[in-house]
């Protein structure tokens, strides 16, 4: 999206100094082609096309927050309550989060998932949860999750939706409700999907990894917590077909970066 090149009739413009209903009515009527002024994310270190202000992704966050404690069963078990917010809020400090309100359930589901909303909500399934027998196998999965917060991955994911004509259609000048979900990571809530990219599933690996180190937990541990949800993930397309990571190649990835800072060996 940044380097795209502009053709006959659209002109070059800085994104910041545009209003986001001025972005997208100029990407519908192909007067603005490209785009510039990407921010840099001091995070990654990537330039990001981002046409999403942080308070509407906060406003989305809530909503969706609403809306899968309202459809979901919790799980009310007090210990496993303490643990999940012991190791989020160690994690949340270490990414610089630690001023931020943040909200921490448990999810009674056999589904091996969690998620973190932009707005500090952690969604933590019991499936996922009884496999961590590990606190540091715990702090693998919550880096990870903040990781693609600190990286704006959810802002990044929606303006590139918001940025294509079917998208367009359906958003207006407003910030659309079922591309907002689907971007935050609930799309099978409202049938849409919007799947991180395997250079965002990247980043936040190496992000997460960097969290958990600071916040004490061992950082070798992302990579027998990784193998164990391999051996538990059943057959899985080749990378090329999946927008997650290989789970070889995600392996080797961190055990690379983890020698490389030395904290191995692994």
């Amino acid at each position: 999206m940044c380097e795209q090149t502009a053709g006959e009739g659209a002109k070059l413009v800085d994104v910041s100094k545009l209003e986001r209903r001025d972005v997208l009515r100029g990407l519908a009527s192909g007067t603005l082609v490209l785009v510039a002024g990407c921010a840099t994310n001091e995070v990654t270190g990537r330039q990001q096309f981002i046409i999403i202000d942080e308070s509407q992704l906060q406003q989305a966050s809530l909503q969706a927050w609403a809306q899968m404690r309202q459809q979901t069963r919790t799980w009310n078990n007090a210990a496993a309550q303490r643990r999940l917010e012991t190791v989020g809020r160690r994690i949340v400090q270490a990414a610089g989060r630690g001023n931020q309100s943040w909200e921490f359930v448990l999810f009674d589901s056999d589904d091996k998932n969690a998620f973190v909303l932009p707005g500090g909500q952690v969604g933590f399934y019991r499936g996922l949860y009884e496999i961590c027998e590990r606190d540091d196998w715990m702090a693998t999965v919550l880096g990870h999750e903040v990781g693609h917060v600190t990286a704006r991955h959810a802002a990044e994911r929606y303006s590139r939706e918001a940025a294509t004509q079917t998208a367009l259609q359906v958003a207006g000048t407003q910030l659309n409700s079922q591309v907002a979900m689907a971007a935050l990571g609930l799309g099978a809530q409202v049938g849409l999907s919007l799947p991180f990219s395997r250079e965002q599933e990247a980043e936040a690996d190496i992000v997460g990894i960097r969290y958990m180190q600071s916040a004490g937990y061992d950082p070798k541990q992302a990579v027998p917590f990784w193998r164990a949800m391999q051996s538990g993930g059943g057959s899985r397309p080749p990378e090329f077909l999946s927008t997650h990571p290989d789970p070889d190649n995600r392996i080797e990835r961190l055990r690379n970066y983890i020698n490389q800072q030395g904290w191995g060996p692994v």
